[in-house]
């Protein structure tokens, strides 16, 4: 792979989301995307094994006023063994005006002797309806590989308008620490973690206290949809949710990735189909 870049923008014309400019080095392809009524889905494919020692992926998409996209890949993401050096990637997102935006990508899986960064960049209008998530394993789990990896870092910040709204930081590094243990991850094989944020509304009256009630309301409601949602479909693990500096964060620990993913599907549906 060495280092290689997807770029993609989005832009609503003639009642339906178009692609507005595209540029992608291999490996990386786009299918066709895949569109119902104003909304398209977009898959990104990455036509390699996997990670491999010294790769590099950056990422971007921005979402025009709007448009109403879904961001999926094609596959699981595989990081290889990297040896002594590593490979990353990088994500950055820009919702803008009423857009509404999904990047839901499958989860990664790390190898033995992996070692691999990401991060995300988020910048988001107080307008758009936005959702990100990523669900790693602890490795090969079906190879009973597990915690063979060497470092495992994902960092993401989300700023809505040029406020920070959300931050998070998962390290896994088994040779310093136990995961299996109390307080990690348990008999759990696969974290999940999704971000959403609302559009936001002006309130009754108009004024900023209105506003920042009318949102906070909005998310408990969700928060509490979620969590409904949770018990009746009898999720099997350990769920967490609840309200950052702006928007929604879920947590989960599964025992199956497509446990944790079909649930952070559900959760994407609810925040997008208002």
């Amino acid at each position: 792979m060495g280092s290689s870049t997807f770029r993609l923008a989005t832009a609503f014309r003639h009642g339906r989301t178009k692609i507005d400019d595209v540029y992608f080095e291999a490996p990386f392809k786009l299918m066709t995307p895949f569109t119902n009524g104003r909304h398209s889905d977009f898959i990104v494919m990455l036509a390699s094994p996997g990670f491999l020692k010294g790769d590099e992926a950056h990422i971007e998409i921005d979402f025009g006023p709007d448009t109403d996209s879904t961001i999926r890949t094609q596959s699981y993401e595989k990081v290889l063994d990297t040896a002594d050096g590593s490979a990353s990637r990088t994500i950055e997102l820009t919702a803008r005006g009423d857009a509404k935006a999904v990047f839901l990508p499958f989860p990664v899986i790390p190898f033995r002797g992996s070692t691999f960064s990401n991060l995300t960049t988020a910048h988001i209008d107080h307008e758009s309806t936005f959702v990100y998530a990523d669900v790693v394993t602890c490795g090969r789990v079906g190879m009973d590989e597990r915690w063979a990896m060497r470092r495992f870092t994902n960092r993401m910040r989300v700023y809505v308008g040029d406020r920070l709204a959300f931050a998070d930081r998962m390290l896994l590094e088994p040779d310093a620490f136990d995961y299996t243990g109390i307080g990690m991850w348990r008999e759990f094989t696969h974290c999940g973690v999704l971000y959403a944020h609302l559009p936001e509304v002006d309130g009754d009256d108009g004024n900023s206290a209105s506003t920042e009630a009318t949102r906070i309301a909005a998310e408990d409601a969700l928060i509490d949809r979620i969590r409904s949602h949770a018990d009746a479909i009898g999720l099997t693990g350990e769920l967490g949710v609840s309200r950052a500096v702006n928007g929604v964060c879920v947590r989960l620990l599964t025992t199956r990735g497509d446990d944790a993913f079909d649930f952070i599907k559900d959760v994407a549906d609810m925040v997008t189909e208002g």
